[in-house]
């Protein structure tokens, strides 16, 4: 919401330096959060991480009912989609509960597992159905079927998902192959919070100011790609400071992408389909971030039953740090696959001017 908010105050050609702050201001959660949760589990319960949640709930409250009612309003007649809802929601549970459960508490080939995907392939092709003949499906077809606005999503949920997926398994690869102790690993982390947000602010400004804004954001994935390769091949022997360096390098190249696919969007769609764009590009962004950590966990623990010799839902981290190090370097190379694509996504995104007017 708080980005459709921007949108009624601010250009497009505005919006990147505001983006960089909405960058900086997610990944200081997602890097913060899991910190501030351990201490408040540590020294006061875990529940405090729930209750904390209503001051905040309160303070957001208070600013949406007083600051929001300045905003100009561009209302329009709409049809709620309700079936189109259901349909996504059963797909996406579905399709969450059988990747989350395969080969933890059954194997990937078990009938349970393989019902959950069958049924949310199904449902999924009803919702694309659904999406073709409701009189306002929804997310419009026409949003679908602009390029720039196909390529943007993509970018960002390849991009995002990649960066995800590598908040949740650096940790580990800390801890088991690195050894360092949970608190540790986490320190280790923030560095690439600061350079992500150092890089999103500094793109931001950059993007108001110049016509080739794709520039920027391309030559940092290649740099995040080379990054990420080098953190696969050199698994197995890195000292904590390269590993630091390039966490520093991953950060600072994928640092302008999220502006720019924001404010692509935003300078493609029709005013009053600012809410479902940017709505349906998170959503994709949630939905493959863990479809991503879903996969890169089967990769650690497909590696982890072949050197170990033993079922993949069994296999733990006692065959050793060489080859818990190859494993992790698997996820590590599948991450940069998946970076890459977001990178061809935004060299296939035409580059329109940007809006100057209200």
């Amino acid at each position: 919401m708080g980005m459709v908010v921007l949108g009624d105050v601010a250009t497009p050609r505005e919006r990147g330096r505001y983006y960089g702050y909405f960058a900086i201001t997610y990944t200081t959660a997602g890097a913060c959060g899991p910190a501030l949760g351990g201490f408040l589990a540590d020294h006061l319960h875990w529940s405090a991480i729930f209750w904390l949640n209503i001051p905040l709930g309160l303070a957001a409250l208070a600013v949406t009912s007083t600051l929001l009612r300045g905003l100009p309003r561009h209302e329009r007649p709409h049809r709620l989609d309700v079936i189109g809802v259901v349909l996504i929601v059963a797909a996406s549970v579905s399709l969450m509960l059988g990747l989350n459960l395969a080969g933890i508490r059954f194997p990937w080939t078990s009938l349970p597992i393989l019902a959950l995907f069958a049924f949310a392939l199904i449902v999924a092709g009803l919702f694309v159905l659904r999406l073709v003949t409701a009189p306002e499906p929804l997310i419009p077809i026409a949003i679908l079927l602009d390029p720039v606005v196909r390529c943007a999503f993509v970018a960002s949920a390849f991009g995002w998902g990649s960066i995800v997926g590598l908040n949740i398994f650096l940790p580990i690869y800390l801890q088991t192959v690195m050894a360092l102790t949970p608190t540790d690993a986490g320190l280790s982390l923030m560095v690439i919070m600061v350079a992500l947000n150092t890089s999103a602010g500094l793109a931001g400004q950059v993007l108001a100011r110049v016509v080739r804004y794709k520039a920027l954001p391309m030559a940092g994935l290649v740099v995040t790609i080379a990054a990420v390769l080098t953190l696969g091949w050199r698994a197995q022997s890195l000292d904590l400071w390269e590993f630091e360096l390039l966490l520093i390098l991953i950060g600072a190249g994928f640092g302008p992408l999220p502006s720019l696919t924001q404010v692509a969007v935003q300078n493609t769609v029709e005013r009053h389909q600012l809410g479902i764009s940017l709505g349906s590009m998170n959503f994709l962004r949630s939905l493959l971030g863990t479809i991503l950590v879903a996969a890169f966990g089967a990769i650690v623990a497909g590696a982890a039953a072949v050197d170990q010799g033993a079922p993949a839902q069994t296999a733990g981290w006692q065959h050793g740090v060489a080859g818990a190090a190859q494993a992790f370097a698997w996820v590590f190379y599948a991450d940069a696959a998946c970076i890459t694509v977001a990178l061809i996504a935004v060299v296939l995104m035409a580059e329109r001017p940007l809006q100057e007017g209200p």
